[in-house]
C-alpha cells in the first residue's frame, strides 16, 4: 500500500533551505512551461513572483486542460511545503502559524524565508513520550465543533463582510479546519489517520450544513468547492494530529487561525479579475438573411437548459430587441432575471454586437430559504461584450459564430475558470442550436426580411 509522507517527522534549518525555495518555485516553472509551450509570453515582475497562479489565468484562451493542470501542480506544491514547513516547525518547537502560511500565495516567500532561519526553542522542541492510542470524546467532540465554527467565522468574515472569494477561503481555511480538528481531537490520546481524516470531514460537513442552515451560503456553491476543500482540510487533518502527537507549544498550531482574518483582507485589498474568451459555431442549412431574421426576432429559447439549469446557474430564455441599428437596446432574458445590454454593432446580414449594461445575479442558490446572504451571485461573474458574426458557406449555407467575453472574480481562478467555461459552453451551444432551428424554420417557409 502506497504511505503518504508524514507531518510528524522534523526537518533542519539547512536541508528546509534547500528544498523550500525548490518547491516553492514549481508553480512558476510550470506557468513558464505552459506559457512558453503555447506561443505565449512571459513578463518576469512582481506580480509573476508572488502570485504565479493569477498571472497565468489572465489569459483569456486558456484552456481548461491547462488551467487544471496547472492548478493540480501548484496544490501538490503547497502540500508538499505544507509537509516540509510543519517539520520545520517541529523541529524549532514553534512556527506553526508561518508553516500554515507557506500554502498561501502572496506571503508564503516571507514565511519561507523566516521558517529557513528560525532558531531551537528551549523547552519545546526536546523529545516527549508517545501518544497513547485511543479516543478522548470531549477532545474529539472540542476539535469537531472548533472546525464548524471557523468554518462559518470564516464566511462571515471573508464573504459577507469583506465580500473576498479567494485562495485563502477556498484553502487556507480548509486546511486550518483541519489543523484545528486533527490538533485538538489528538491532543490527549491518539487517534488513527484514518479516524482523524474521518473525523476532518465530519467537521467540515457540519460547518457546511450551517452555512446552510444560517443562510450564509446555498447547496451549489458548497457542491463545487467541496472536492477542493475536502483534499485540503484531511491534508490539514494529518498536519494537525502530527503536531499533537510531537506535543510541541501546548496550543501554538491553533494560533495560525489567528491570521485568516489579515489574509482575507489582503486579498480583498487585490482582487482577481480572470478574463474568459469564448467562441463557439454552428452551421446552419439557410441563408444569411433567415439566419438574422432568426438573431434579431426575439423568440424564446426552446429545449431545456441542460447542466446549467439543473444548477441553478443562469440561462438564456430568450432575448428581445428594443430597436434596431447601433444604440438600440436588448433586454436578455434570463433564468435569474434580465439583463440591460446596447448593441454596439448593427450590420444586417453579416454582425449583431452588444455590451452588457446591467445584469441579474450568475445563479440561484438552492435553500430552504427564500434569500440566501451569498455576495458571489452578484459582480463576481459578468459578462462583457457578445458578438455574432455570419459567414456564407458554399451551397448557400451560413455559418455563425458567436464570440462572448466574461470576467471571473473568485479565486483560485484556475480552479473556477474551467467550471465556469463549461458553463459557458452549455449556455452558447443551447443558444446557437435554438438560432439554427428557428432560421432552417424561417427559410424553409420563405419568410425573409432583412432589416
Amino acid at each position: 500500500m502506497l504511505r503518504l509522507p508524514s507531518f510528524a517527522g522534523t526537518m533542519r534549518p539547512t536541508d528546509y533551505s534547500i528544498r523550500a525555495p525548490l518547491l516553492l518555485l514549481v508553480p512558476h516553472l510550470a506557468v513558464f512551461l505552459m506559457l512558453v509551450g503555447s506561443g505565449g509570453s512571459l513578463v518576469p515582475d512582481a506580480g509573476f513572483w508572488l502570485l504565479p497562479l493569477r498571472r497565468f489565468a489572465l489569459s483569456p484562451d486558456l484552456p481548461a486542460s491547462q488551467a487544471a493542470l496547472a492548478f493540480a501542480v501548484s496544490l501538490a506544491s503547497a502540500g508538499g511545503l505544507a509537509l516540509l514547513s510543519f517539520r520545520r516547525a517541529n523541529w524549532s518547537g514553534g512556527g506553526y502559524a508561518l508553516a500554515a502560511l507557506a500554502i498561501v500565495p502572496a506571503v508564503q516567500i516571507a514565511a519561507v524565508l523566516v521558517l529557513a532561519v528560525l532558531p531551537r526553542f528551549p523547552g519545546r522542541a526536546e523529545a516527549v513520550p508517545e501518544r497513547l492510542p485511543g479516543a478522548d470524546v470531549a477532545h474529539v467532540i472540542q476539535g469537531v465543533l472548533a472546525g464548524v465554527g471557523l468554518i462559518v467565522a470564516a464566511v462571515l468574515i471573508s464573504a459577507l463582510t469583506l465580500g473576498s472569494y479567494g485562495w485563502s477561503l477556498f484553502v487556507a481555511t480548509p486546511f486550518l479546519v483541519g489543523v484545528t480538528t486533527g490538533y485538538l481531537a489528538n491532543r490527549r490520546l491518539l487517534l488513527t489517520g484514518r479516524s482523524t481524516a474521518r473525523l476532518v470531514l465530519i467537521a467540515a460537513v457540519l460547518g457546511t450544513v450551517a452555512l446552510v442552515a444560517l443562510a450564509l451560503e446555498g447547496l451549489v456553491c458548497i457542491l463545487m468547492a467541496a472536492p477542493l476543500g475536502a483534499i485540503v482540510a484531511v491534508v490539514g487533518g494529518a498536519a494537525g494530529r502530527a503536531v499533537a502527537r510531537a506535543a510541541h507549544g501546548n496550543s501554538l498550531p491553533l494560533a495560525s487561525v489567528a491570521l485568516l482574518p489579515a489574509l482575507f483582507m489582503l486579498e480583498a485589498a487585490m482582487p482577481p479579475e480572470v478574463p474568459i474568451a469564448s467562441r463557439q459555431s454552428v452551421d446552419v442549412a439557410a441563408p444569411r438573411d433567415a439566419v438574422w431574421a432568426a438573431l434579431t426576432g426575439g423568440g424564446a429559447i426552446a429545449g431545456g437548459p441542460g447542466l446549467t439549469g439543473a444548477a441553478g446557474l443562469a440561462y438564456p430564455v430568450r432575448g428581445r430587441l428594443l430597436g434596431q441599428g447601433v444604440g438600440a437596446v436588448r433586454l436578455g432574458e434570463f433564468s435569474t432575471g434580465i439583463a440591460r445590454e446596447r448593441v454596439t454593432e448593427w450590420v444586417p446580414g453579416r454582425r449583431l454586437a452588444f455590451t452588457v449594461l446591467t445584469q441579474p445575479p450568475a445563479m440561484a442558490e438552492m435553500s430552504p430559504y427564500r434569500r440566501v446572504h451569498s455576495p458571489h451571485v452578484d459582480g463576481y461573474f459578468d459578462t462583457g461584450t457578445t458578438r455574432f458574426t455570419l459567414t456564407p458557406l458554399r451551397g448557400g449555407g451560413t455559418r455563425l459564430t458567436i464570440d462572448a467575453r466574461h470576467v471571473l472574480r473568485i479565486e483560485p481562478g484556475l480552479y473556477w475558470e474551467p467550471l465556469a467555461r463549461l458553463a459557458i459552453r452549455i449556455n452558447l451551444s443551447r443558444v446557437l442550436d435554438d438560432l439554427k432551428r428557428k432560421a432552417e424554420q424561417v427559410a424553409a417557409a420563405g419568410r425573409v426580411r432583412v432589416t
